[in-house]
């Protein structure tokens, strides 16, 4: 039977298998983030720290002995951008052996088209597309056009894919409230190209120079489900903590797993018990979202039933009750360990996005 046709017999017999994500970022308990010969997805405001964790995720596949295939159509720089993986430690001889790493800046569309028919011939096992945004313009495409999307995508992201690659396209959330849920902004074929995972991040505080910073990563779409079976119910489940930190002029990083699953709302009164036993108490849903690493909405639920159970002090005619200031309390997760430590790596200097 022709290759065209998908071998039902090998099928029904069970000797096939659903693809398991293998590629890419590492979570602290071996599971990786990314699914090999499938378009992924990394959605996020701007300065949340996409190019960073993709970094991050690119590293950990270069330490794992994988090659990578880095599409900075952001126009991030080759400076810019080879410093960041020194950074993270990669060693120049991985940076400069085409069989491992390679970067490319392509400034239109037959350029581009032309680095992804060359890939074919090294078979990157990680590519990196930053960002998906800038791509569609170089093909006169408009981001609002599910037909003209699909185009491009076919063009682009799926055929990496079909080399086997795990493909990463960077993106930029939708700005209507409404669509936000959706993911990327534009049309929501966006999503629905997706048949790997499509991660949405968020930070309360971004990245700094030379600090670092804490960002999550929850799901909006796994089309194979093993993400989500590793991360809880929910709708949209946490599926790791980044944390990044400088640290003696190195670069740290953990993909950790979150400290409370963010939807495991199922034991909702020892969660509520523990946010009592803390000395000092959290104050404000936002605190106990730090605290406890769960989900805006479990954290205002925590926080109207510690507001509805706390006594009422008797106050005199004219006075006002003290209110007590928030207190943060931060989890910070284990550093080092894993591919995230950078030895000798220089300062981070600048954030991206």
């Amino acid at each position: 039977m022709s290759a065209e046709y998908i071998d039902a017999a090998a099928v029904l017999a069970g000797d096939f298998h659903p693809p398991v994500p293998t590629r890419g970022g590492k979570r602290s308990d071996g599971l990786h983030l990314l699914y090999p010969a499938s378009v992924n997805g990394l959605v996020g405001d701007p300065e949340t720290g996409k190019t960073l964790i993709a970094s991050a995720c690119a590293a950990d596949e270069l330490y794992q002995g994988g090659s990578v295939l880095w599409l900075d159509l952001d126009h991030n720089g080759p400076s810019a951008t080879l410093t960041r993986f020194r950074r993270y430690g990669i060693p120049v001889d991985v940076l400069t052996d085409p069989a491992r790493f390679r970067l490319a800046i392509p400034e239109d569309a037959p350029t581009l088209l032309a680095i992804i028919a060359d890939a074919a011939t090294w078979r990157p096992t990680v590519s990196v597309l930053d960002s998906v945004g800038e791509m569609l313009p170089m093909f006169g495409a408009s981001s609002n056009s599910a037909d003209e999307y699909t185009a491009v995508n076919q063009q682009t992201l799926v055929k990496l894919a079909r080399l086997g690659s795990a493909v990463l396209g960077l993106d930029h959330m939708a700005k209507g409230t409404d669509f936000r849920a959706y993911g990327a902004g534009g049309t929501v074929a966006k999503k629905r190209a997706i048949d790997g995972a499509y991660l949405r991040v968020t930070t309360e505080g971004g990245f700094a120079k030379g600090i670092g910073g804490r960002a999550d990563l929850s799901i909006i779409k796994d089309r194979h489900g093993a993400l989500r079976e590793a991360s809880g119910p929910g709708r949209e489940p946490r599926l790791a903590v980044f944390s990044l930190e400088d640290r003696e002029g190195a670069q740290h990083w953990t993909f950790d797993i979150p400290a409370m699953q963010a939807n495991a709302a199922d034991d909702f009164d020892a969660l509520l018990a523990q946010v009592l036993a803390m000395e000092p108490r959290p104050s404000g849903y936002r605190a106990i979202k730090t605290a406890l690493g769960v989900r805006d909405e479990l954290a205002q639920r925590l926080n109207r039933a510690l507001r509805d159970s706390a006594p009422t002090a008797p106050t005199a005619p004219g006075a006002h009750p003290v209110q007590s200031p928030m207190h943060r309390t931060h989890c910070t997760p284990p550093l080092g360990g894993g591919a995230g430590a950078g030895a000798g790596a220089p300062v981070l200097e600048g954030v991206e996005s």
